[in-house]
């Protein structure tokens, strides 16, 4: 089964790479980036989905985003945007940035704080480690 994982880049602040190695490292093939040059030189590699937290680095997650979408190989790969740290967002700033998101690219935007509170801890892990499964499957567009 380790070879027919899906092969995942999560950008994210070192402090969230732990808690995304215990919940994915056995459904998923996972390369992390904490920086922007990182991330720039990765994007060379094939991966079936990108998953980057709004923090990361220094929050430059549109930055990224962007960056993505411009590169040839990179722009068709699915681009997940998530916010895992600090409390859950209110109504009015989830919508502005699940718009930008969208706008610039990415396949949408999930506030885990947000689904933490709707579905439960583990649930909301659950439907996210869905979702990208269903991203990497073809089931964004």
């Amino acid at each position: 089964m380790a070879n027919s994982r899906l092969n995942v880049l999560v950008a994210e602040v070192p402090s969230v790479i732990p808690v995304v190695q215990e919940a994915w490292q056995d459904h998923f093939l996972l390369t992390f980036c904490t920086s922007m040059v990182e991330a720039e030189s990765l994007l060379e590699r094939p991966f079936d989905v990108i998953v980057c937290g709004t923090h990361f680095a220094e929050s430059k997650m549109f930055d990224f985003l962007r960056l993505a979408k411009s590169h040839f190989e990179a722009r068709k790969v699915p681009f997940l945007c998530v916010r895992v740290l600090d409390g859950e967002l209110d109504s009015t700033a989830f919508q502005g940035i699940s718009i930008a998101a969208c706008a610039l690219g990415a396949v949408g935007f999930v506030d885990l704080n947000r689904w933490r509170r709707e579905y439960g801890f583990d649930q909301a892990r659950e439907r996210l480690r869905n979702l990208v499964l269903s991203l990497a499957a073809g089931q964004h567009d």
